[in-house]
């Protein structure tokens, strides 16, 4: 995979707000399910920030309700210092699975979002032909998601949001279900283009390592129902590598956020 610095200028990192957000999911015939219950935090721009929490405390719907896909019951929702009322191209989100169309090659796949605004011009097209280089994927441009590895689809993923240049990218466990291998491939590369671009991150994980690796900062959701139970600052300098999770500092920070997660 080569270096991130073939990317494309991306767009200025914004930040994001959070004040007492709620969401419960009725059900008929039965009591609904608070799986928000008044959380509150704030982002900085350009900041890499980890949502860390127990199954069932409404991490992946608090990445929705910034995602526009769910609304919030209430609160205050704001990226950018705007409401969030919808989906929209300022914010990228990355799931656990890639989403990518099974009839359309990786070089359609990228090029699908500035061809659906109306946007595909001979730059964009270049900019997509950087990003496949940054990813590793320009030999793979012609092939379609059944011929790519796991790695390679999510490599792909990141392309086709990185085109639209997200000022916010929203990641739900993206690399939960790679192997050992491949998701230390895409810490790697995570870090690296975080490094180069500082884009504005919220990354959900249950794993302790890979927050204190990658985040600024941790905050970790009690519940459930969930709610804000601590953030965490993780003191390791800029830039970060596997070296690092062999540092004492490293460790205590681990132990730190074990401590909030257990107590």
């Amino acid at each position: 995979m080569s270096t991130v610095t073939a990317l494309p200028a991306t767009a200025q990192p914004t930040g994001v707000r959070l004040r007492d957000v709620t969401k419960t999911f009725r059900r008929r015939r039965r009591a609904g399910r608070t799986a928000l219950d008044g959380v509150s935090l704030d982002v900085a721009p350009g900041e890499f920030l980890c949502l860390l929490g127990p199954s069932g405390c409404g991490k992946s719907t608090l990445l929705n309700i910034l995602a526009g896909f769910t609304p919030a019951d209430s609160g205050e929702v704001l990226v950018g210092g705007e409401p969030v009322r919808g989906p929209g191209p300022d914010r990228g989100v990355l799931f656990q699975t890639p989403t990518l169309f099974p009839w359309l090659t990786t070089w359609q796949n990228v090029l699908y979002g500035p061809k659906a605004r109306g946007a595909h011009t001979p730059e964009v097209e270049r900019e997509a032909a950087a990003l496949l280089e940054t990813v590793g994927l320009a030999d793979a441009r012609d092939a379609y998601p059944h011929e790519l590895s796991g790695g390679m689809r999510h490599r792909a993923a990141f392309a086709r949001v990185l085109i639209n240049r997200p000022r916010v990218l929203l990641m739900d466990e993206p690399f939960g279900a790679l192997d050992a291998i491949t998701r230390a491939t895409m810490q790697r590369f995570l870090l690296e283009l975080w490094q180069e671009h500082r884009t504005t991150i919220v990354f959900v994980t249950h794993d302790v390592e890979e927050a204190t690796l990658l985040g600024d900062r941790v905050a970790v959701l009690s519940g459930p129902p969930g709610g804000t139970k601590a953030v965490i600052d993780i003191d390791l300098p800029r830039p970060r590598s596997y070296d690092d999770t062999e540092t004492l500092a490293f460790v205590q920070a681990k132990r730190r956020i074990r401590e909030v997660l257990e107590s």
